[in-house]
């Protein structure tokens, strides 16, 4: 890392707000202006990321065009185009597919534009600048973490408890056009294999590809109607122990699922499903007792480096990365800084969620 500033409240952004927008002039105006291009409003986590980095450019002086694509790919190579049409000093993009983006970013960068590619790589592409995202292989660790703890299998230290099964699991990957479920899988993968080779887990359907288990466009009824059969099936007259579920869009239609499957009563307990994101569905059935476990990644931290990034590269700086090699992109290793993700529990959510005003106890029931 070559500084240290991110991570900083993001209110520290604010001090410079008066200053910059007074240094704006009008012939600059038009680099004053930032296009935000996020994936979707389906999911509450893309609401607030939108919502935080659209705040802190503002407050900065810059004028955002932020726009929802409503996970439709044509819709957000149309937005970005008309970002570069209006002449944009730079963009942040969430990305849908994170491989279809490859044409209207070559126009960017023959305008100039500089791409911050925001939480989802962008693939196949020599024409984005930095990367800003959590460490997605670390998220894919801590659910699988949370899974082994939740079944008993780690106690709350991490440390083998040396219990031997077989405990009966489930395992469901995010979209395949999203660069970051592969890495998510990849991460809970090289926790769980060694459990799995020792039978200490076992998938009762044997489905554990990436491809069969993947869920397109992160769609939580897809994954909860693909569990469906399973469970009418494989644990007709047996139990599921565990889910792993990589995002809290898909882990609550999977709760349904499981809920019209008679879980969740004391013949049949909730078994361990993880989650990502902290949405608020998620964080109310955890506290219910029924979700396991979600990945908390402050989306108001996420805004912030984006944010920093798109202020130096409008300033012609260089702007500040602390891995510079894990993300390869198909084309280029793009320049990257990864925020720490946090596992949140019943035990733990008051304290990470409330106490860090990420959310107030009100919204959380």
């Amino acid at each position: 890392m070559r500084r240290a500033r991110i991570g900083a409240a993001a209110a520290a952004l604010l001090v410079a707000a008066a200053a910059l927008a007074g240094c704006a002039s009008g012939a600059t105006a038009t680099k004053q202006i930032v296009g935000v291009a996020m994936p979707t409003t389906t999911s509450d986590r893309w609401v607030n990321d939108g919502k935080n980095v659209a705040a802190q450019l503002r407050a900065l002086g810059r004028t955002v065009d932020l726009k929802y694509a409503e996970d439709d790919v044509p819709t957000q190579v149309a937005q970005i185009q008309a970002m570069i049409d209006e002449g944009a000093g730079a963009l942040v993009v969430g990305a849908i597919d994170g491989t279809a983006l490859k044409d209207v970013l070559a126009k960017a960068a023959a305008a100039n534009i500089p791409v911050v590619s925001y939480d989802r790589l962008i693939r196949d592409t020599p024409d984005i600048a930095y990367y800003a995202t959590f460490d997605n292989a670390l998220v894919g660790a801590q659910q699988a973490d949370s899974l082994l703890e939740g079944l008993g299998v780690l106690d709350a230290k991490g440390a083998d408890t040396h219990v031997t099964g077989p405990f009966l699991i489930e395992l469901i990957a995010g979209s395949p056009d999203d660069n970051n479920a592969t890495v998510f899988f990849q991460g809970a993968m090289k926790v769980l294999q060694p459990y799995l080779d020792a039978g200490v887990l076992v998938v009762g359907s044997g489905q554990t590809d990436f491809a069969t288990i993947a869920t397109p466009k992160w769609n939580g009824d897809t994954a909860a109607q693909r569990l469906g059969p399973i469970l009418d099936t494989v644990y007709a007259n047996k139990r599921v122990d565990a889910v792993l579920a990589p995002a809290d869009i898909i882990s609550v239609p999977v709760l349904e699922v499981l809920r019209s499957h008679g879980y969740g009563t004391a013949d049949k307990p909730w078994p361990v499903v993880t989650g990502q994101d902290a949405d608020i569905p998620a964080v109310k059935a955890l506290i219910a007792g029924e979700q396991h476990s979600t990945i908390y990644k402050d989306t108001r931290q996420l805004a912030e480096v984006a944010v920093s990034m798109v202020e130096s590269l409008l300033k012609g700086e260089e702007p500040e990365t602390n891995d510079n090699a894990s993300y390869d992109n198909g084309v280029k290793v793009v320049p990257s800084y990864l925020l720490k993700p946090q596992v949140v529990t019943k035990a733990n959510y008051a304290d990470v969620l409330v106490g860090s005003g990420y959310y107030t106890q009100q919204e959380l029931g």
